[in-house]
């Protein structure tokens, strides 16, 4: 739980353990602490809503801005479980092996990494490549979902040891039939 649903702020001291709590009172006129106490809390990731944005902003980032033809548009589409996933982990990230340097995105690590990934090896002129940044590890393997629907891979999740499918598709290493598939495997351990 974190200090704001406790309605508190926590704030560095490197005396007590690097945090204190500002009392109850000073809560009552901290306007940051006043306006989440006294609003209404929505979720971004928790309604249908979410998957139609998700799609609508990564499209933008996966066309450049640029127009994309209707038909190429209609292609990426994220798959339901993924959109179910996303809502249940919202924006945290999950190391689902203690001790193994492997990470599983959220909502916002996800959006981030795949803009990250599609800017430094994408690019104007190449046909975008609908795949998401869905985790990684160590700090070479980095793991993709294909959205794309006209491809033999839509739904499957690949390691791109090195690379991203915006640089190399064919450096493609499949490590999941679909996203439970892949977390299957990750939490037999078969992925490492």
């Amino acid at each position: 739980m974190s200090a704001y649903d406790l309605g508190q702020i926590v704030k560095p001291d490197k005396s007590l353990n690097n945090t204190t709590k500002i009392s109850t009172m000073d809560n009552d006129t901290n306007p940051l602490v006043k306006l989440i106490n006294q609003g209404e809390r929505y979720s971004s990731t928790g309604g249908d809503y979410f998957g139609f944005s998700t799609t609508k902003l990564l499209m933008h980032a996966f066309s450049m801005f640029e127009k994309i033809p209707y038909d190429r548009g209609e292609q990426f589409v994220i798959p339901e479980e993924y959109i179910e996933f996303l809502k249940i982990l919202k924006n945290d990230m999950v190391a689902p092996l203690a001790g193994q340097d492997l990470l599983v995105y959220g909502v916002y690590e996800m959006v981030v990494r795949t803009f990250d990934y599609f800017d430094c090896e994408g690019g104007l002129g190449k046909k975008p490549a609908f795949w998401l940044a869905v985790g990684h590890r160590s700090d070479r393997g980095n793991f993709f979902l294909c959205c794309d629907t006209a491809s033999e891979r839509y739904g499957q999740v690949g390691e791109f040891y090195d690379s991203s499918p915006f640089n190399n598709e064919n450096d493609f290493y499949g490590i999941g039939t679909s996203l439970s598939d892949f977390c299957r495997n990750v939490l037999n351990g078969q992925v490492y």
